[in-house]
């Protein structure tokens, strides 16, 4: 036998477990059984040929799936690798949950419709529900069947979420929702102020938006010209000004959202019949609040970009 030979021969068979064993460590742990199985054919030009297709025990075929998975879910990004729904969900709730996500219309109607046992509050592993993921995603339809439902948790969140987005039409099918019609003072409290409610799911620590801050506050900070006119006429929606310095950061973090909705060109121009006397006014309140709290002359510098 030639050389090439028997180096070959050497390294597809073992006749004793010691031998293995050395193999799994000159070779990173490969298992020497699935070495040993592989075929060897030498053909006419001397060449060594070595067919695995059969040469794989369940366990390996499973990791190489599980492998090649996990090559996917890399390539669909970050979101997808982590989208695991979480064992208190049931088939139904994830398929609702799904179905709301990606605008399937007919399978939101139906699930409502048809399906006693759902909840249509049940939430995510990011902890959205099935209304927050069709604002989020823009799917009017979905939005609109979801606002029929009684005891629809987390509308507050919808609505903020639609305004930091400028979704129009949404934020607009929000405000028609019953619970406003029942409560407007609803527009002017943030989710600081409604934490015994399912309106916001309040979270100090992981809230996306800041829980002192107000739908109008927010639609001030994004500039969206179209909303602030919805909540100055739905319910005579303001934005008051903050109450007296000398307090926590927590309160002075709030009156700083507070000046930078009302410094705001599209709250400004829209509350005020002369907003650039509003403005100059509210340019020298600031500056004397500057020299008296210290976070005021970073905010001030903020807020003048407003001015």
């Amino acid at each position: 036998m030639s050389t090439k030979g028997r180096k070959y021969q050497k390294r597809v068979s073992f006749s004793e477990d010691e031998n293995e064993k050395d193999w799994e460590e000159d070779n990173g742990g490969v298992d020497a059984h699935f070495v040993k199985s592989v075929k060897t054919a030498r053909d006419s030009s001397g060449y060594y040929h070595h067919n695995i297709a059969n040469a794989e025990t369940p366990a390996q075929r499973r990791h190489g799936v599980m492998r090649e998975k996990g090559r996917r879910l890399a390539v669909r990004g970050p979101a997808f690798m982590f989208n695991n729904r979480g064992t208190s969900l049931t088939a139904e709730e994830e398929r609702f949950l799904d179905a709301a996500e990606y605008g399937n219309i007919p399978v939101v109607r139906k699930m409502l419709e048809e399906s006693p046992t759902l909840s249509v509050n049940c939430v995510d592993y990011m902890g959205q529900n099935a209304l927050q993921l069709a604002v989020g995603n823009e799917h009017l339809e979905v939005t609109e069947l979801l606002l029929k439902k009684a005891n629809l948790a987390r509308i507050g969140d919808a609505l903020l979420l639609g305004i930091s987005k400028g979704y129009v039409r949404i934020v607009e099918a929000i405000l028609n929702h019953p619970s406003f019609a029942a409560a407007r003072e609803r527009l002017a409290q943030s989710p600081r102020e409604l934490q015994d409610d399912d309106f916001y799911s309040y979270d100090e620590d992981g809230t996306r938006f800041s829980p002192d801050i107000t739908p109008v506050i927010l639609a001030a900070h994004c500039q969206r010209y179209e909303v602030v006119p919805m909540l100055l006429t739905k319910g005579g929606v303001r934005i008051e000004r903050p109450h007296d310095y000398f307090c926590s950061f927590s309160h002075s973090r709030s009156r700083i959202n507070a000046y930078r909705g009302l410094a705001s060109p599209a709250y400004l121009s829209l509350s005020s019949e002369d907003p650039v006397l509003t403005a100059m006014e509210l340019s020298n309140e600031l500056a004397k609040l500057a020299n008296i709290e210290k976070e005021f002359k970073v905010g001030d510098w903020i807020i003048c970009l407003y001015l």
